[in-house]
C-alpha cells in the first residue's frame, strides 16, 4: 500500500464523520411538523459536496506528502464536519422549529462556508499546484456573493434562492466537471 492509500483512509474517516452527523439528523430535520425547506436543501448540498470532495481526492495521488500537506488535506473533512455540526446539533430531536434553528445558526453556517472557500484557495495552490490566476479560482470568487447575502439577510426568499443556487451548482458539478475521479486535476 502506498502513502496515498493511507492518506485516503484518514480522509475517509473525517468525511464519514461529517456525513454521519448529517444523516443522523435527517429524520428529525424532515419531520413534517417542524421542517424547513432551506435547511433541508442545505443538508443535501453539503452531503453531495462531501461526496464530490472525496471523489476529488484522487487528484492527490501524486502529491509529495509532508506533514503540513497531510494536515491541510484533512482540513477539508474537518471543515465539512464543522458545517455538519452547525446544520445538525448533537440532539436534533430536541429542535422544535428547524426554521428558527436555521436562522439562529445561519451566520455560523455561512462563516464556515466562507472559511471553506478560503481553504479551497490554499488547498488548490499547495496540494495540486493550481496557478493563482487559474480560471477555477474566479469561479470560487463568485461563491462569495451568496455567502455574503446569507450572512446579511434574514429573508426566507433570499435564503431559499441561495439554497437553490447551491443545489443547482452541486448538481451541475456532479454531471459535468466532478464526474471523473480526481476531477480537481482537470480544472
Amino acid at each position: 500500500m502506498d502513502f496515498f492509500n493511507y492518506v485516503s483512509i484518514a480522509l475517509s474517516f473525517v468525511y464519514t464523520a461529517a456525513v454521519l452527523r448529517l444523516l443522523g439528523g435527517i429524520s428529525s430535520a424532515t419531520n413534517k411538523q417542524n421542517r424547513y425547506i432551506v435547511h433541508i436543501i442545505f443538508l443535501g448540498v453539503i452531503i453531495i459536496s462531501i461526496i464530490i470532495s472525496f471523489w476529488g481526492t484522487w487528484a492527490l495521488t501524486d502529491v509529495d506528502w509532508k506533514l503540513y500537506k497531510f494536515i491541510l488535506a484533512l482540513m477539508d473533512g474537518a471543515l465539512y464536519y464543522f458545517i455538519a455540526t452547525v446544520l445538525i446539533p448533537e440532539n436534533p430531536n430536541e429542535i422544535v422549529s428547524w426554521r428558527d434553528y436555521y436562522y439562529k445558526n445561519k451566520n455560523k453556517f455561512f462563516y464556515g462556508m466562507l472559511v471553506f472557500l478560503v481553504y479551497i484557495q490554499v488547498h488548490s495552490a499547495v496540494l495540486i499546484n493550481q496557478e493563482l490566476l487559474h480560471p477555477a479560482r474566479f469561479g470560487n470568487l463568485l461563491a462569495f456573493i451568496p455567502i455574503i447575502l446569507g450572512i446579511r439577510s434574514k429573508s426566507h426568499k433570499v435564503h431559499l434562492g441561495i439554497a437553490i443556487y447551491y443545489i443547482v451548482f452541486v448538481t451541475l458539478m456532479v454531471f459535468t466537471i466532478a464526474s471523473e475521479p480526481g476531477w480537481v486535476d482537470n480544472l
